[in-house]
């Protein structure tokens, strides 16, 4: 059930794994780019996508029927886009004029400071078009979805693993034909996929009916049927159950609220409509809807704990366009805790070192430790496992430990992980296997992060005001945080080396760390 909304993440995510996490090389490689200028490229993505991201939200909410075709043609001319790199990188790299080469009429010596800008307008238009992709799928997802939303886990399950099995794959290719033009293709063939898949999307499919949250039946009075009735104006309505679903709960031997749909002109007001069109609106509803179920079956289920975790739009403004004046936190409320403003600036600070670690990872590994693509490649298998096991034990741990010992777990997670990169011999057996192993401190570090810090938010705003508090929280780690972080890892490479790049970021780290303890003590509780 929900092919399309499954298919779909396993199409963004593969060309979204395909080329990003490999481009720092090919720049490096075959364009000769230095590390700063890598950084001036890479960091032109999350300042665009914080501009892109509401407004082709906003433009589909406004033109729900055009929701597919508009990630068709956002997809084909961000592709496009990428392409043109490989285009510009076999023009200025070809030593010889080869007649099947595509652009060979064009060919000419472009100086370095005119690649930088042409490469730079073209990961713009990347950044414009395509990166917003993600934020469209979560929002024709929750819209498909309808009722049943809280199965957003199960279907965002398979992104996850087609951004592993991608990375696999292109380090693989990479490492038998030995060009970095085997990244391209694969991203190629993915936006084609996603294009496909896309222009088949209609959201508004489910338009007449509006999903409702129903009030457990009595099922000794209603009897074993597939129809409950309304006590209120005795209206049918048909329970919608998926299969997996319905045979966990079977096993389970738990009874739990039903999610129905009733005909739009019925009007109860004893009824609560869950649906909102807008993927960073329904975070709270999610996530509240999966800790009921978790409770009620009395165990894990990985596509719940999923759900749990918000699906936001990386920008401030995605929380803004749907939210009056009257929803905007006011500063004399909020902001002006301490313990709120600690904790956005520990969210800043934790993406601006994600950030120098992941855009410069792929570098350093290649050309500092010698790793071979193939190795390279399993890196993404490694960090998506147990990031998938970090968001679905999160509930638990947090349980046990609390928020601020989660917090500071995946700091110490990630400051380990920068120490110890300084400290491996590059060209070894060992060193590989070390390496490889490390990313299973990324997945610590992220997913422990990430899971405690939407919850967090959401208890530091009230109920009406939380859609921008997710807003905020994206806009701080994956704009501002990813953008600055990239900016200053590409000085850091090219000036510093890696070696003292991942000192400065560990240092970074427990600066942060030390920011957030501070916010976390009892003076600072109101």
């Amino acid at each position: 059930m929900y092919l399309v909304c499954k298919l779909l993440y396993v199409a963004i995510f593969a060309l979204l794994s395909a080329a990003p996490p490999y481009l720092p090389l090919y720049y490096h490689d075959v364009l000769g780019f230095s590390s700063d200028q890598i950084g001036f490229v890479l960091a032109i993505a999350p300042f665009v996508q914080s501009i892109a991201c509401p407004l082709w939200t906003y433009v589909v909410d406004k033109r729900p029927n055009l929701h597919g075709p508009i990630m068709a043609l956002t997809a084909l001319f961000g592709g496009s886009a990428i392409m043109g790199i490989m285009v510009i990188g076999n023009t200025v790299s070809a030593n010889t004029v080869d007649p099947l080469l595509l652009m060979h009429s064009l060919k000419m010596e472009l100086s370095n400071s005119c690649l930088v800008i042409i490469v730079s307008t073209l990961a713009l238009a990347f950044a414009f078009f395509t990166l917003p992709n993600l934020s469209l799928v979560d929002s024709a997802v929750m819209k498909i979805l309808g009722p049943n939303k809280i199965l957003y886990g199960e279907q965002r399950l398979w992104g996850s693993v087609s951004a592993g099995l991608t990375i696999l794959m292109v380090g693989q290719l990479i490492s038998m034909t030995g060009r970095l033009d085997g990244l391209f293709w694969v991203f190629g063939a993915s936006s084609l996929v996603f294009i496909v898949f896309a222009s088949f999307v209609n959201v508004n499919r489910d338009s007449d009916y509006h999903p409702l949250y129903l009030p457990e039946t009595n099922t000794a009075e209603e009897g074993n049927t597939d129809l409950e009735r309304v006590p209120s104006d005795g209206r049918l309505i048909s329970q919608i159950m998926t299969e997996s679903s319905e045979k966990l709960l079977r096993n389970e031997g738990h009874h739990i609220k039903g999610y129905n749909s009733i005909n739009a002109n019925t009007s109860n007001s004893h009824f609560v409509d869950l649906f909102k069109p807008n993927s960073v609106a329904s975070v709270r509803t999610i996530r509240e809807e999966a800790d009921e179920t978790l409770e009620a079956i009395g165990g894990l289920h990985l596509g719940l704990a999923i759900s749990r975790i918000a699906s936001v739009d990386q920008s401030v403004m995605a929380g803004l366009v749907h939210v009056t004046s009257e929803g905007i936190p006011s500063p004399s409320s909020v902001f002006k805790s301490v313990r709120v403003l600690t904790f956005l600036i520990t969210t800043l600070l934790f993406g601006f070192v994600l950030s120098v670690i992941i855009n410069f990872l792929f570098l350093f590994l290649s050309h500092d430790l010698m790793m071979p693509a193939s190795w390279i490649g399993w890196t993404g298998p490694t960090t998506g496992v147990t990031e998938l096991l970090c968001f679905c034990f999160s509930k638990q741990l947090t349980e046990i430990f609390g928020v601020t010992n989660m917090i500071l777990i995946a700091h110490i997670a990630t400051i380990g992980r920068c120490l110890i990169y300084t400290i491996l011999t590059p060209d070894s057996f060992f060193t590989n296997v070390s390496a490889l192993s490390l990313q299973t401190l990324h997945g610590i570090g992220f997913g422990i992060f990430w899971a405690t810090a939407v919850s967090e938010m959401d208890d530091f705003f009230p109920p009406e005001q939380r859609s921008v508090a997710q807003g905020i929280l994206g806009a701080l780690h994956f704009g501002l945080g990813t953008g600055l972080g990239a900016l200053a890892g590409g000085y850091m490479y090219e000036y510093l080396g890696s070696i003292w790049m991942f000192r400065i970021a560990a240092l970074v780290c427990a600066m942060n760390m030390a920011i957030f303890y501070i916010g976390r003590l009892e003076r600072f509780n109101n």
